[in-house]
């Protein structure tokens, strides 16, 4: 007799389990990816003007909260939050200077610009160096974006150009994908910034 209703427990139980296992599954967030690194943001790509300039970008410094994978909101008074199913594709320094190195590259309108660790050949023109102070916000609030960044002459034939940018901009909605979009246009506008002192040095 027991052994006819240890037969039966055991399919009823491996069936609760199955049940069990797949509505976990069913509840929990899938993890969604995202880039710094948006065409729709980007520039109308310019004329060949400074073709023969020649740009590297970074190193970027950032804080050692944003060298996670998981992305970093809040920072106003300090504190962080870490979002466990929204995170970064890849590295966030070099998210960042890819972003900055395709965005002058369409505004200065030149292709040889290298992202840094670059090739001991690469002579550039000029090394743009960036250190963000902080990248935060409230989703559905803000997105802002605080960097220091130099404009540096390798063969010293002018002084550093050392500047702060403070950006912001307002999430069109209260979702991660446009908290990421806000700051996908900080970085449009960083860049600008940039590609503006670079004109400016080049006359």
């Amino acid at each position: 007799m027991n052994r006819f209703f240890q037969s039966l427990r055991l399919p009823a139980l491996l069936g609760l389990a199955a049940i069990a296992a797949a509505a976990c599954s069913a509840a929990s967030p899938q993890v969604t990816y995202y880039s710094l690194l948006a065409t729709n943001t980007a520039p109308q790509i310019a004329a060949a003007r400074h073709e023969k300039l020649v740009l590297s970008v970074g190193p970027v410094v950032i804080p050692d909260v944003l060298k996670k994978s998981q992305i970093a909101t809040g920072g106003t008074d300090g504190r962080y939050q870490l979002s466990e199913f929204h995170r970064w594709v890849g590295e966030v320094d070099r998210e960042l200077a890819r972003a900055v190195a395709e965005q002058l590259a369409a505004r200065l309108g030149t292709e040889q610009v290298a992202v840094f660790p670059w090739d001991q050949h690469l002579q550039p023109t000029f090394r743009v160096l960036l250190d963000v102070l902080s990248m935060g916000g409230e989703p559905g609030r803000e997105a802002k974006l605080v960097v220091r960044w130099s404009l540096v002459d390798p063969q010293g034939r002018m002084a550093p150009v050392i500047r702060r940018s403070d950006l912001s901009e307002q999430p069109a909605d209260a979702g991660f994908g446009a908290w990421v979009n806000a700051q996908q246009h900080n970085i449009s506008q960083l860049s600008e910034e940039i590609a503006a002192a670079i004109e400016a040095s080049c006359e």
